[in-house]
Protein backbone atom coordinates (compact mmCIF):
# COMPACT_ATOMS: atom_id res chain seq x y z
CA UNK A 1 0.00 0.00 0.00
CA UNK A 2 2.67 2.53 1.02
CA UNK A 3 4.73 1.75 -2.09
CA UNK A 4 1.77 2.76 -4.26
CA UNK A 5 1.31 6.01 -2.33
CA UNK A 6 5.02 6.80 -2.59
CA UNK A 7 5.18 6.13 -6.34
CA UNK A 8 2.09 8.27 -6.95
CA UNK A 9 3.62 11.01 -4.80
CA UNK A 10 6.86 10.71 -6.78
CA UNK A 11 4.98 11.08 -10.07
CA UNK A 12 3.16 14.09 -8.64
CA UNK A 13 6.49 15.64 -7.58
CA UNK A 14 7.99 15.08 -11.03
CA UNK A 15 4.93 16.62 -12.71
CA UNK A 16 5.10 19.64 -10.37
CA UNK A 17 8.80 20.14 -11.03
CA UNK A 18 8.37 19.91 -14.80
CA UNK A 19 5.55 22.40 -14.55
CA UNK A 20 7.64 24.85 -12.49
CA UNK A 21 10.37 24.53 -15.15
CA UNK A 22 7.83 25.23 -17.90
CA UNK A 23 8.37 21.85 -19.57
CA UNK A 24 4.72 20.97 -19.12
CA UNK A 25 1.98 23.55 -18.78
CA UNK A 26 -0.14 23.35 -15.65
CA UNK A 27 -0.92 26.52 -13.72
CA UNK A 28 -2.04 24.44 -10.74
CA UNK A 29 0.97 22.11 -10.53
CA UNK A 30 3.43 24.92 -11.12
CA UNK A 31 2.26 26.82 -8.04
CA UNK A 32 1.46 24.15 -5.42
CA UNK A 33 4.99 24.00 -3.98
CA UNK A 34 5.66 27.68 -4.55
CA UNK A 35 2.59 28.70 -2.53
CA UNK A 36 4.33 27.46 0.62
CA UNK A 37 6.76 30.37 0.46
CA UNK A 38 5.89 33.67 2.11
CA UNK A 39 8.82 35.50 0.53
CA UNK A 40 9.26 36.41 -3.11
CA UNK A 41 11.16 33.84 -5.13
CA UNK A 42 13.17 34.73 -8.20
CA UNK A 43 13.43 32.63 -11.34
CA UNK A 44 16.67 30.94 -10.30
CA UNK A 45 15.26 30.03 -6.88
CA UNK A 46 12.16 28.54 -8.50
CA UNK A 47 14.29 26.52 -10.93
CA UNK A 48 16.51 25.13 -8.13
CA UNK A 49 13.42 24.22 -6.14
CA UNK A 50 12.06 22.41 -9.21
CA UNK A 51 15.33 20.45 -9.60
CA UNK A 52 15.19 19.45 -5.93
CA UNK A 53 11.54 18.38 -6.24
CA UNK A 54 12.40 16.41 -9.38
CA UNK A 55 15.28 14.67 -7.58
CA UNK A 56 13.23 13.42 -4.68
CA UNK A 57 10.39 12.51 -7.06
CA UNK A 58 12.79 10.27 -8.98
CA UNK A 59 13.99 8.65 -5.74
CA UNK A 60 10.38 7.95 -4.78
CA UNK A 61 9.41 6.23 -8.04
CA UNK A 62 12.39 3.86 -7.75
CA UNK A 63 11.05 2.28 -4.55
CA UNK A 64 14.60 2.09 -3.17
CA UNK A 65 15.79 2.14 0.42
CA UNK A 66 16.43 5.89 -0.01
CA UNK A 67 12.71 6.64 -0.17
CA UNK A 68 12.08 7.29 3.55
CA UNK A 69 15.18 9.47 3.75
CA UNK A 70 13.84 11.64 0.91
CA UNK A 71 10.81 12.34 3.11
CA UNK A 72 12.90 13.00 6.22
CA UNK A 73 15.14 15.41 4.29
CA UNK A 74 12.08 17.21 2.92
CA UNK A 75 10.68 17.53 6.45
CA UNK A 76 13.95 18.84 7.91
CA UNK A 77 14.49 21.42 5.20
CA UNK A 78 10.94 22.72 5.36
CA UNK A 79 11.20 22.89 9.17
CA UNK A 80 14.31 24.99 8.68
CA UNK A 81 12.37 27.31 6.37
CA UNK A 82 9.71 27.74 9.09
CA UNK A 83 12.47 28.74 11.51
CA UNK A 84 13.77 31.23 8.95
CA UNK A 85 10.31 32.68 8.33
CA UNK A 86 10.32 32.07 4.58
CA UNK A 87 7.24 29.82 4.42
CA UNK A 88 3.68 29.85 5.70
CA UNK A 89 3.86 27.78 8.91
CA UNK A 90 0.45 26.08 8.83
CA UNK A 91 0.63 24.68 5.29
CA UNK A 92 4.29 23.83 5.70
CA UNK A 93 3.60 21.93 8.94
CA UNK A 94 1.20 19.76 6.94
CA UNK A 95 4.07 18.92 4.55
CA UNK A 96 6.45 18.22 7.45
CA UNK A 97 4.05 15.95 9.38
CA UNK A 98 2.98 14.09 6.23
CA UNK A 99 6.59 13.59 5.16
CA UNK A 100 7.61 12.19 8.54
CA UNK A 101 4.53 9.94 8.63
CA UNK A 102 5.18 8.53 5.14
CA UNK A 103 8.88 8.04 5.89
CA UNK A 104 8.12 6.09 9.07
CA UNK A 105 5.34 4.09 7.39
CA UNK A 106 7.70 3.17 4.54
CA UNK A 107 10.40 2.13 7.04
CA UNK A 108 7.92 -0.08 8.92
CA UNK A 109 6.63 -1.73 5.73
CA UNK A 110 10.18 -2.27 4.48
CA UNK A 111 11.20 -3.86 7.79
CA UNK A 112 8.14 -6.09 7.94
CA UNK A 113 8.68 -7.23 4.35
CA UNK A 114 12.35 -7.97 5.08
CA UNK A 115 11.64 -10.07 8.17
CA UNK A 116 8.72 -11.97 6.62
CA UNK A 117 10.67 -13.20 3.61
CA UNK A 118 11.23 -16.95 3.79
Amino acid sequence: MIQCIVVLNGLYDIACSLSILGIIHSPILSTLHLKLFSVATNELCRRYLAYWIFTYGMIRITNSSLVPYSYYIEAVFFANEILNGTVYPFSTMFVIVTSIFIGIWYHIEETLTYFHMD
